[in-house]
């Protein structure tokens, strides 16, 4: 593996390459001292999609891109949980090991729906070793039925699959491809949250827990939390200072019902792109109904989803 070069890993299929551009082009903006090799995976790509890529991460950035179609065969054998804006091509994290050169032994797998927000040179310089991967811990890690689904203890929590810092030669030591897609064919009625489910089952107690500050997820920002309470106050410490903005969960900075305290910080990014200035289009009821919110929390008549400390605007 070339020394010097960040790996970064993300899936996409052509609806996504809009997100996937605003990400990447966060992380150029914040890690300009970088030289990175983007690696994008997908089903397949039109070839209008390869040529936005292109010309933006190698043209515009002049950064390095490796596209791999893989086709549908891989994903054979895997479903999404219920109705869910998910895309199958998320259970391609699963897959790294050998869609990836062999060359390379440690990657960073950034999901699309996400802002990075500052250097990313001590994350990558992370020292994974003994370990799969490096993650954030998910905020859905305090709710048992995670636990009792995947058949695992709690005190190994759970983590997000969103940000990973993948130890790519320890995967192919433990042949964790072929575990995984056994455990998918095995396990798929109990898989809630898709791959990330089959992460947590078979590397629980084979991750390093990276801060939170790499992996800030919605549910971090809410009033009401269902993070494990111990893991509290690392939490607000990562929160002083987000490297990367995860926009977890369905309504997404770029859907009008999103009342994201960082869409703003989306937008900024996204207004660097060939898309600059583009908004969802609101609704007139759902502007009165934000107009009704705004009111009532101000006669503290009803509290806000997520907490004040937080800005709208970064």
């Amino acid at each position: 593996m070339e020394k010097g070069i960040i790996h970064v890993a993300c899936n996409i299929d052509a609806s996504y390459v809009k997100y996937c551009v605003v990400m990447l082009t966060s992380l150029f903006e914040n890690n300009a001292d970088s030289s990175f090799h983007i690696h994008v995976i997908a089903s397949e790509l039109p070839d209008d999609s390869k040529k936005i890529l292109h010309d933006w991460i190698e043209g515009r950035y002049h950064q390095t891109l490796f596209v791999y179609e893989t086709g549908d065969a891989l994903l054979e054998g895997c479903s999404i949980y219920g109705e869910s804006h998910i895309s199958l091509a998320t259970y391609y994290r699963i897959f790294l090991e050998s869609i990836l050169p062999r060359s390379i032994n440690k990657v960073l797998y950034l999901d699309c729906d996400l802002i990075v927000n500052g250097s990313i040179k001590e994350l990558w310089g992370t020292d994974i070793t003994d370990y799969a991967a490096g993650c954030v811990e998910d905020m859905w890690s305090g709710k048992p039925d995670n636990y009792e689904r995947l058949h695992y203890a709690s005190s190994f929590s759970y983590f997000n699959a969103g940000v990973l810092l993948v130890n790519l030669e320890y995967w192919r030591n433990i042949q964790f491809q072929k575990v995984a897609e056994k455990y998918i064919s095995e396990h798929m009625s109990e898989l809630v949250f898709n791959d990330q489910d089959v992460l947590n089952a078979l590397l629980h107690d084979k991750k390093l827990f990276l801060p939170f500050r790499y992996n800030v997820q919605d549910g971090f920002l809410r009033r009401k939390r269902r993070i494990r309470p111990e893991a509290i106050p690392d939490l607000e410490k990562g929160l002083l200072h987000p490297v990367i903005v995860h926009y977890t969960g369905g309504k997404k900075p770029w859907q009008y019902k999103s009342q994201h305290p960082y869409k703003g910080l989306y937008f900024h990014y996204l207004d660097m792109t060939p898309w600059k200035g583009e908004r969802p289009d609101v609704p007139f009821l759902y502007k009165v109904k934000r107009m009704v919110d705004r009111l009532l929390y101000a006669l503290q008549l009803a509290k806000p989803k997520y907490r004040k400390y937080v800005c709208n605007e970064i």
